[in-house]
């Protein structure tokens, strides 16, 4: 069976980390994130929307997508790379079918607005807006001081019907509160 976890979350919430911790523990899985080739690409995941960058690591995320899915006649993969409104989630789904993944299920990130600010600010690359007299590094992308709340209600918001998007199945995580092992033992079913 090809089973394919697809992360849900605004940014800060705990997916990579999450992730990576549930890798160690079966590392079977495998991990492909979209955020790992963007640094991998362009030295960070902060792009200008103008130079088509995003559109050229999607067709490249894709491509590295469709080859571990082509390899393989069994897998679990995680692919990390937080589908920010439905209709993408959507569309990602329907790709996933069309190269004949058999399950595709969300780890949808519950985390609590204050965790994910705190967490957001420790990304590296970030900074607030308020700082930027004292920061002067150019590859730091300055965000407004409120933004990871207001990240955090306009992606719950947009993720309101994430269970109608055609999920087989939407496990909603807690990092604080649901433990790996529960996770993994709730992917080996296939609903």
């Amino acid at each position: 069976m090809k089973e394919v976890i697809l992360t849900v979350g605004p940014r800060g919430s705990g997916k990579s980390y999450f992730c990576k911790k549930a890798i160690e523990l079966d590392p079977s899985i495998i991990y492909i994130s979209r955020d790992e080739l963007l640094i991998k690409l362009f030295g960070n995941t902060s792009l200008d929307p103008y130079t088509g960058y995003h559109l050229y690591a999607e067709e490249k995320l894709w491509e590295i997508i469709e080859n571990t899915i082509g390899s393989s006649y069994e897998l679990t993969l995680i692919l990390d790379a937080w589908t920010g409104y439905s209709q993408e989630r959507v569309r990602m789904i329907r790709k996933l079918r069309d190269l004949e993944v058999d399950c595709v299920k969300a780890w949808y990130f519950v985390t609590s607005v204050d965790l994910v600010s705190e967490w957001f600010w420790k990304k590296p690359g970030i900074a607030k807006s308020s700082d930027m007299t004292i920061e002067r590094d150019p590859e730091l992308a300055f965000y407004d001081n409120d933004a990871p709340r207001r990240d955090h209600e306009l992606f719950h918001e947009l993720a309101l019907e994430i269970d109608s998007d055609g999920f087989d199945k939407v496990i909603r995580i807690d990092p604080l509160v649901t433990k790996f092992e529960h996770i993994l033992s709730l992917q080996t079913s296939f609903l």
